[in-house]
């Protein structure tokens, strides 16, 4: 038989990975899967679904382990055009009740997997769920690359399965949260104008009484620069001014900063600082995103699973 005439050819070409456009309600020949969820969030499991023509050209369809009506056919062919499968993978499933596809995918709900959400997604139920994933997710990382299509296939599902239970444990982690982030709210809303009212205690020692110490302390060191000159003995050390006379009694205390007067010395100072570094390889890649070619760096292009 001849292209023109090659009943299958649609489904063969699917299965090569080429960008087939389907009709809704116009089916092809082959082998396919109706890929499923009992509920939302729930596992994923795949129906084996086959169309093959018949002697007068009809086409008849069987959906799992039932023959199917034309119109039924015609109805779920929107819901398994993209999801063809080799023949193969088909009769290991369909003829020979297989658990599960070659992929790795469920060939029905999970035990338990029909109970409503609200009923297993919990804390426990997501725990049981990810341990079980994660822990083929450890084995396989140990393990060695990826040789096949089938294994990539089984990988893609397993972080599939994985990425959803990690959005389903990062939405209830955010909703159990969130009566504490209202109650820390409504505590920052309560104390932080009484706490802005008090802070005006630190402008009362930098605005007045750090300059009146200094004055103070100016004085007394010019006083016993004094008694020196005119051959008066004084104490050793003069007393440091102070200033209060309840509580903690405020005084002077040093502090150090730099200030930088040669911006290329310094820098070259801490070039090797891995602080520098970090803020460095974050402003390079900052600039080589929005296309701005960086002096002493080159652009790296990788391409990541998504």
């Amino acid at each position: 038989m001849n292209e023109a005439n090659d009943y299958w050819l649609w489904w063969k070409h699917k299965l090569l990975g080429r960008d087939l456009k389907a009709s809704e309600g116009t089916p092809f020949a082959g082998f396919y899967r109706m890929v499923r969820k009992a509920h939302y969030g729930g596992i994923k499991f795949a129906i084996p679904v086959a169309y093959w023509p018949g002697e007068k050209g009809e086409l008849h369809c069987r959906e799992g382990s039932k023959d199917v009506s034309e119109e039924r056919g015609c109805d779920i062919w929107i819901n398994v055009c993209n999801h063809a499968v080799p023949e193969d993978w088909y009769r290991e499933v369909a003829e020979r009740d297989a658990p599960e596809w070659p992929d790795g995918m469920a060939t029905s709900p999970p035990k338990g997997d029909n109970k409503p959400p609200e009923g297993i997604v919990d804390f426990d139920y997501l725990k049981s769920e990810i341990e079980k994933y994660a822990g083929s997710a450890t084995e396989r990382l140990t393990g060695p690359p990826i040789t096949e299509q089938t294994q990539a296939d089984k990988i893609s599902n397993l972080a599939n399965e994985l990425g959803g239970l990690w959005q389903l444990a990062d939405k209830l982690r955010k909703a159990e949260r969130a009566p504490h982030d209202e109650a820390l709210k409504a505590i920052q809303l309560k104390w932080l104008p009484l706490l802005g009212m008090a802070e005006a205690y630190r402008n009362l020692k930098f605005k007045l009484l750090t300059p009146w110490l200094l004055a103070q302390e100016k004085k007394a060191k010019e006083e016993a620069e004094a008694a020196a000159a005119a051959g008066e003995t004084g104490p050793e050390a003069p007393r440091r001014p102070r200033a209060g006379t309840r509580g903690r009694a405020m005084t002077l205390k040093t502090f150090k900063t730099a200030e930088i007067t040669d911006y290329d010395l310094c820098l070259k100072f801490f070039k090797d600082s891995q602080d520098i570094r970090a803020t460095l390889q974050d402003l390079a890649n900052k600039a080589v995103r929005a296309g701005v070619i960086v002096p002493g760096a080159k652009l790296i292009e990788e391409q990541r699973t998504v």
